[in-house]
């Protein structure tokens, strides 16, 4: 974690990774380090398994069956704020598209195909923020993290994706 990030934008960045693609070796190997994978299986159990394994294709090709599941074909959890706030999705989508053609951030290549109000994309912003404008980026944008968190933990099946939604909760 590099010395200026405070906690909250380390865990902000990591669900940001874990809602933006479907699990890969890099990701997993971030979250299986050992500081980290310790971290992570004191808020959800379930994934010390995971996290103390070298994964076979089958375990990748899961963990992708249920991201798609969850987040794609017909998303069971969509991972948007249209989904959830549909009165300010529009507003949330716009103050971030106005963000990103500024040059307020350059995105990392996975993240440059979300849409504007992506969880991850919305994450990754609030990441970067600091004091009054991290409380204000997050009422302004984040206020359907719950609802979503909420549909995350009662429909995913997989591990890795009831620990992202128990990681929204301290967001």
């Amino acid at each position: 974690m590099p010395s200026d990030m405070t906690p909250e934008s380390a865990v902000a960045q990591l669900a940001a990774s874990l809602f933006a693609h479907e699990i890969d070796a890099s990701l997993l190997a971030s979250l299986q380090q050992p500081e980290t994978a310790l971290i992570l299986e004191k808020i959800e159990p379930r994934v010390a398994p995971l996290l103390g394994k070298e994964w076979a294709s089958q375990d990748f090709e899961d963990a992708a069956v249920e991201y798609c599941r969850l987040f794609i074909l017909d998303p069971v959890a969509p991972a948007r704020a249209a989904a959830y706030d549909e009165k300010n999705s529009l507003e949330v989508a716009g103050r971030i598209q106005f963000m990103l053609d500024s040059g307020f951030l350059e995105l990392p290549k996975r993240f440059k195909t979300l849409a504007p109000d992506h969880v991850a994309l919305l994450l990754l912003v609030y990441s970067t923020l600091m004091g009054d404008d991290s409380i204000q980026f997050k009422g302004d944008n984040l206020a359907w993290l719950p609802d979503f968190s909420a549909r995350l933990e009662n429909e995913s099946q997989h591990p890795l994706y009831l620990l992202a939604a128990k990681i929204l909760r301290v967001v």
